[in-house]
């Protein structure tokens, strides 16, 4: 999830486990706790594109680094803070949680999670909700900040962080439940249109949880399709999306398009021009898509064959309108129908 969301999350998990016998300092330095697993991007200037895919939710989105540098951490701040009621478990305790609230929530995302990492390479991943969800923190924002005017052992301020973290919980369970509904009608529709796969997968649109996205894989590609709730039909129109990986057939025993592959868990597509061929990660779809606009993918690696394979971030076509915008919230609220513009 979002930086905000995670300090929000990381304050309101301190309030639980030291915010009486810390106050507001449980709630400081949860939001530190929140946000220390993605420090790992400070690492980018030292690594290369490739790695950069690697490093980014690894170890440092781990159980094994919650365990490992919990302790540390708690170490350090029950010696900072030598005359408050908290001790080293209760610091402990603080980071631990801080940690692992964050990479669970993160498994809730597509991007994908190693949360097992270093003794398994699987990134888990469920598409419930996107990255930044306002329904999800806004309101649970609300109740931290709320909770922080009142003292460290008013019954109130226990009520409203608890309010906020249940409310907050509700809604991500809501996505859980959601996406059920949303598959169901996903699976009917490619079904009466006899389309035959090996894999599926469905997410959320950005910034809501009503407009969702299908791909259902193929031999040779993928079909493609979009649902919102308030969509006239649950028929829908699915394009078909060439998956081209003979493209790249002589480079894949290569490190490089391995790990584009791992990145991308088997969700890709390769596209090329007059002088690039490009990697494509299709899980996160394009600029526009619901448009019928197959280009301009949000997650895109242009394929340099130099003395070594290496790849570039590609990222033009990635301005976003106030035409695009405004036709995505048309879509949200299902005036475009669930068929291509």
């Amino acid at each position: 999830m979002d930086s905000l969301t995670q300090i929000v999350l990381g304050a309101s998990v301190g309030e639980l486990v030291a915010g009486k016998k810390l106050g507001n300092k449980a709630m400081i330095w949860g939001a530190v706790a929140g946000t220390i697993p993605d420090l790992d991007v400070l690492l980018n200037p030292f690594v290369s594109e490739i790695n950069k895919l690697v490093v980014h939710r690894g170890f440092s989105h781990s159980f094994a680094f919650a365990i490992i540098f919990a302790p540390i951490f708690g170490f350090i701040l029950s010696k900072i803070y030598k005359k408050s009621e908290a001790g080293f478990k209760d610091w402990s305790l603080l980071f631990f949680w801080g940690i692992v609230t964050h990479f669970m929530l993160d498994v809730f995302t597509n991007y994908g999670t190693q949360i097992f990492t270093p003794f398994s390479d699987l990134r888990v991943s469920w598409n419930t909700i996107f990255v930044i969800d306002p329904l999800y923190t806004l309101p649970f924002m609300g109740f931290v900040i709320a909770a922080m005017f009142y003292k460290r052992n008013s019954k109130t301020r226990q009520i409203l962080n608890y309010a906020g973290i249940t409310i907050s919980s509700v809604y991500l369970l809501f996505t859980v439940v959601n996406k059920q509904y949303i598959n169901s009608i996903f699976k009917e529709a490619a079904q009466s249109q006899n389309i035959k796969y090996s894999e599926f997968m469905s997410t959320p649109t950005p910034l809501n949880n009503v407009l969702w996205r299908a791909l259902f894989k193929s031999d040779d590609g993928y079909y493609e399709g979009y649902y919102s709730w308030f969509d006239n039909s649950k028929e829908i129109k699915f394009r078909y999306i060439p998956s081209n990986r003979d493209t790249i057939n002589n480079l894949r025993e290569n490190s490089v398009i391995k790990t584009l592959k791992w990145f991308s868990n088997g969700y890709y597509t390769i596209t090329s021009d007059n002088k690039n061929i490009y990697f494509n990660d299709i899980r996160f779809g394009t600029i526009g898509g619901w448009n019928d606009n197959n280009s301009n993918y949000i997650f895109s690696f242009k394929i340099l064959l130099d003395e070594k394979v290496r790849i570039e971030r590609n990222f033009e076509g990635m301005d976003i309108s106030a035409q695009i915008l405004n036709e995505f919230i048309d879509r949200i609220f299902g005036k475009k129908d669930n068929n291509f513009i």
